[in-house]
């Protein structure tokens, strides 16, 4: 089995890739087959290290004007080896370098609620439909202006159920880091009294990546139909990762719009168009089932990836 030491400054588990395989974790540096990184400061946190290094940074894109970056791998000499375990290319920061792309949220999700289940998931929910939005941040372009927007319409409304951070208790009593609610533990009775996610995801507005999150996954995990407000073309690349949609029931060309002005205006549209017709959870069913099948998939095979990457 591998052997990972854990830097005892500069790593994190919630942002390490390697708690998602099987490893023996050492005390000292010298036994280990890898030192573990796994962190965001901005440091220079290679300084010193001796043996091959895994490092994880697994919860946002590695954009090319991140600072913390800069520092981080500024201190990492053309002798050291290493591996990046990353939602995106390393290549600005560490050409050449070995780049294993995972999908951290997708994997975070199955370990959750399919392997530790911290978390019960519900698996059908019939009837009409009843939406449910779980925002996050309010103050995202995407998030209270579309929650105002949803709440003028009467009917629409009688229909919502909605929560900013996807709880009912209060936030001092789950986990928060950097006053960020990291999505787990949820209220599952948020999603058995609904059947249809309205997911405000992280990015919205700007030129950023495709990055689904916890948002997303944890609709998908609990058998809900989605429609999915974020950056142009997030559809299509959940699709590429195998997920099916629901455009034969909701118009999805929102997805398309670049103008996020204009995607916000006509995902409402959208879903006030859906609301008006009469349509209930049994239209859905069979491809929310395929999606919960396709996220347990996916992750098993990028958890393979990672423990062959170690190898």
């Amino acid at each position: 089995m591998v052997k990972i030491y854990r830097h005892k400054k500069y790593y994190h588990e919630f942002e390490s890739a390697t708690r998602f395989v099987d490893v023996e974790y050492v005390n000292d540096e010298e036994s280990c087959d890898y030192v573990a990184v796994a962190c965001s400061d901005n440091s220079p946190v290679f300084e010193d290290i001796r043996k091959p290094i895994v490092y994880s940074y697994i919860r946002e894109h590695p954009y090319e004007h991140d600072e913390y970056l800069q520092t981080q791998f500024g201190s990492l000499k053309n002798t050291q080896d290493i591996i990046i375990f990353s939602l995106s290319s390393f290549q600005h920061f560490a050409p050449g370098r070995k780049n294993v792309i995972i999908d951290q949220f997708e994997l975070d999700a199955y370990d959750r609620l399919f392997i530790k289940k911290e978390c019960e998931t519900i698996k059908s929910n019939k009837g009409a439909l009843r939406f449910l939005l779980l925002g996050g941040k309010a103050n995202k372009n995407n998030r209270k202006p579309l929650l105002d927007v949803l709440t003028s319409d009467k009917e629409f409304n009688q229909r919502l159920d909605w929560s900013m951070f996807g709880i009912k208790d209060k936030l001092d009593d789950i986990a928060v880091e950097d006053n960020h609610y990291i999505g787990y533990p949820y209220d599952h009775l948020l999603y058995q009294r609904t059947n249809f996610s309205i997911i405000s995801e992280t990015h919205f507005d700007g030129n950023q990546e495709f990055h689904p999150t916890e948002k997303t996954y944890r609709a998908i995990a609990n058998m809900h139909p989605f429609a999915i407000l974020s950056t142009p073309y997030f559809l299509k690349n959940l699709k590429d990762k195998g997920y099916e949609t629901y455009a034969n029931l909701i118009d999805e060309t929102y997805d398309i719009l670049k103008n996020p002005t204009h995607r916000l205006t006509n995902f409402t549209g959208s879903l006030f168009e859906l609301n008006s017709k009469n349509i209930d959870y049994n239209q859905f069913e069979f491809t929310a089932r395929n999606n919960v099948n396709t996220l347990i998939n996916n992750a098993k095979n990028t958890r393979e990836i990672i423990r062959k990457a170690l190898q």
